[in-house]
């Protein structure tokens, strides 16, 4: 892995990392007047049909079509990395506190754990130092330090990273074949129509639900967000180490406090202040580290 691609992989996943802080944002706005299944849904299918849009006019019609070789490994990336999962958080959020989604967080262990495990990933000491205190930073912007006692909401937040890094898991063997707009343009797809499907057979009406013209537009602009933050992050993944993509990623919440305090006029503890200063400087440091495998280790060593 080059230095040159190195450096497009980490910087393409930092302009994730802002987008994903701005669409939890979008959706905190679009779930206040819209219902959190149907919004979702409908933006997922937009972000989708936006990148086959997209994907046709880049002339990347024959590889959609070869993309069909891999059927069965997108459905796994659509439903369970992405529609499973969004549901997981749906009902989690109905049924614990939305400060105790900072558990979504924990989906950087997940990903140590498979990427060593699976992808043969090396995962240094100082990158998991790091990221303990990127995640420690996040918790403390998310509770302001206040721990609450867990529920079966909280304990949907824990478990659904897990299908998010499983999916991301078998898209990092998928990117070595299909180009990463395909990858994200058939993820989307598929979990936005599964999620529709969910949402109408729970008797809700999409069409009816998001009629506003305030609807629409947070709606267009959260599937906007959606399509380009999903396409850099595949871009990313493709080229570094999915380990220290995630740790990069999970500093997404300080994007969205930041935009709550400036759009909305939130205030900031001491506490939050601490944590978004551990999230930017491990966030920082992390995007300087190379990522390596193991078996270049060994190749080395000989």
């Amino acid at each position: 892995m080059t230095p040159d691609t190195e450096s497009r992989g980490t910087l393409a996943v930092l302009t994730a990392t802002f987008l994903s802080g701005l669409n939890v944002y979008l959706l905190r706005i679009g779930t206040a007047f819209i219902p959190q299944i149907s919004f979702v849904s409908v933006a997922l299918t937009i972000a989708g049909f936006m990148l086959l849009a997209a994907t046709i006019i880049l002339g990347k019609g024959p590889a959609i079509l070869r993309g069909r070789n891999h059927i069965a490994k997108f459905l796994w990336i659509g439903v369970i990395g992405t529609s499973v999962p969004v549901v997981m958080i749906a009902y989690g959020v109905s049924l614990s506190t939305v400060s105790n989604s900072f558990l979504l967080q924990t989906e950087f262990i997940y990903s140590m754990l498979l990427s060593y495990m699976l992808l043969r990933e090396r995962i240094s000491g100082e990158q998991i130092l790091l990221t303990v205190l990127s995640f420690l930073g996040v918790v403390l912007i998310l509770t302001d330090g206040v721990i609450k006692t867990i529920n079966i909401g909280d304990v949907l937040f824990l478990a659904s990273p897990l299908f998010y890094q499983l999916a991301h898991v078998v898209a990092k063997g998928v990117l070595r074949k299909v180009d990463p707009l395909v990858v994200v343009m058939y993820r989307l797809l598929i979990g936005g129509l599964t999620l529709l499907l969910i949402s109408v057979v729970l008797g809700h009406d999409p069409s009816s639900e998001i009629s506003s013209s305030q609807a629409i537009s947070v709606t267009f602009y959260s599937s906007l967000s959606f399509s380009l933050a999903n396409s850099l992050w595949y871009y990313g993944v493709k080229h570094i180490n999915l380990s220290k993509a995630t740790s990069i990623m999970i500093a997404y919440p300080f994007v969205s406090v930041f935009l709550a305090v400036f759009m909305i006029g939130e205030t900031l503890s001491s506490v939050t202040i601490i944590g978004a200063s551990l999230v930017f400087v491990s966030t920082f440091r992390l995007s300087q580290v190379r990522s390596i495998s193991r078996e270049h280790i060994a190749d080395r060593s000989k």
